[in-house]
């Protein structure tokens, strides 16, 4: 027995062996080889496709923080605005509220002195009059020295009863 004995079915199987190889390679392996390739090229693309998104979304974050950021100092302005604005106008309002309660004052202070120089008037006009009606009623009388100094007496407890 020879150890390497060739036979005519190792030999088809051999050639049925290449025979599919080629075949395969011809009509399987080029269509196969081209799928693959297809397949890494859309993975390529998606994995392409994700970064590019990836970057526009960390764009679109930054732009959105930077819009927060000035909305943030937007509003910290108008606040700020507003406090002055709301202390001007009460400095305002306080400097009116003065100013009036001072014309007040003042036209209180003249209605005073206008009263008081009328009482004065009033209490000189009495004066004068009980001072006549004094020197009336000494004259009609003609009293002695101690009878006009109580009578003068008598019109100065008078004068101090009556009101101002």
């Amino acid at each position: 027995m020879n150890p390497i004995h060739f036979d005519l079915t190792l030999v088809v199987q051999v050639l049925s062996f290449l025979l599919l190889v080629y075949i395969l390679r011809r009509f399987a392996w080029n269509p196969l080889i081209n799928m693959m390739e297809e397949r890494r090229s859309q993975i390529e693309a998606n994995i392409a496709n994700a970064e590019k998104e990836r970057l526009q979304a960390e764009q679109i974050k930054r732009e959105y923080q930077e819009e927060m950021r000035k909305a943030r100092q937007e509003a910290q302005e108008v606040i700020a605005k507003a406090t002055k604005l709301s202390e001007q106008r009460a400095a305002e309002i306080l400097a009116a509220a003065h100013g009036e309660a001072e014309k007040i004052k003042q036209s209180a202070l003249a209605d005073i002195e206008r009263e008081r120089d009328r009482a004065i008037a009033q209490v000189q006009a009495q004066v004068a009059d009980l001072s006549v009606a004094v020197a009336e009623k000494i004259i009609r009388k003609n009293l002695d020295v101690r009878g006009q100094e109580d009578m003068i007496e008598q019109f100065i407890q008078e004068v101090g009863e009556l009101p101002c």
